[in-house]
């Protein structure tokens, strides 16, 4: 099953090479990367593991439109993950 859930990509405030990610339709999900590439895998990793270990912390994904409209300032992508 596939699942799409927009995430926000913040450089780090001390390490501009480092990305703090943040999911908003999972409770307590946050991750971070050293770069988009990086940061991006370690979201669907952490997304995926969150979806098979906590689901009851995992809400059903905003659409990328709506959590950008909620985050104006942020960097919002849309992260695909496959369970």
């Amino acid at each position: 099953m596939k699942y799409f859930y927009p995430v926000i990509l913040e450089p780090d405030e001390e390490d501009e090479k480092w990305l703090n990610v943040t999911v908003p339709d999972i409770f307590g999900g946050v991750t971070c990367g050293e770069g988009e590439e990086d940061a991006i895998y370690m979201a669907k990793d952490m997304i995926k593991l969150m979806l098979e270990e906590a689901p009851g912390q995992c809400f059903p994904p905003k659409s990328l439109e709506e959590t950008q409209k909620n985050f104006p300032d942020k960097k919002v992508i849309l992260v695909e993950v496959d369970i």
